[in-house]
């Protein structure tokens, strides 16, 4: 996973490789977080986040657009997890999530603790992608395979 640089709703900068030999990561980059797919997915993630803590992981959002809009969607709707800003839309065209000026369904990164890409799932319009339980059993299986 590409070290990104992101903004927290608390305005401070957050380095995905500040979680590298600490914790697996499930990064949701989920375009402007408008659409109801990408809320629906953000809120059911919220719903069983303390699991994902108990296994050692951290779920973060990242909402293409400015600090305000992040704290919006992370208050709006409650979320139990830090919701990103991606202010100039950079992490989302390197990743791979989207190209200049569009908008995107929601795609879930499940990475190790060691900054490797384990599972990546798109969402389609009609269903959400890797639902939290899916990206649970993925982070319990990496703690299987590399218990340290």
């Amino acid at each position: 996973m590409p070290d990104l640089t992101l903004v927290s709703t608390g305005r401070a900068n957050v380095r995905i490789s500040d979680y590298r030999s600490r914790r697996n990561l499930i990064l949701i980059f989920s375009g402007t977080g408008d659409s109801e797919t990408v809320r629906r997915l953000l809120r059911d993630f919220s719903e069983i986040y303390s699991e994902f803590v108990s296994e050692e992981a951290q779920v973060l959002a990242v909402v293409q657009g400015s600090r305000d809009r992040a704290e919006q969607l992370e208050r709006s709707d409650a979320l139990s997890f830090p919701v990103l800003a991606d202010e100039d839309g950079h992490a989302h065209l390197r990743v791979g999530v989207l190209g200049p000026e569009q908008n995107c369904t929601p795609v879930v990164y499940v990475v190790d603790r060691y900054g490797e890409i384990r599972h990546v799932s798109r969402a389609e319009e009609s269903r959400g992608g890797l639902t939290p339980g899916e990206a649970l059993d993925w982070i319990r299986y990496i703690n299987l395979e590399c218990p340290e």
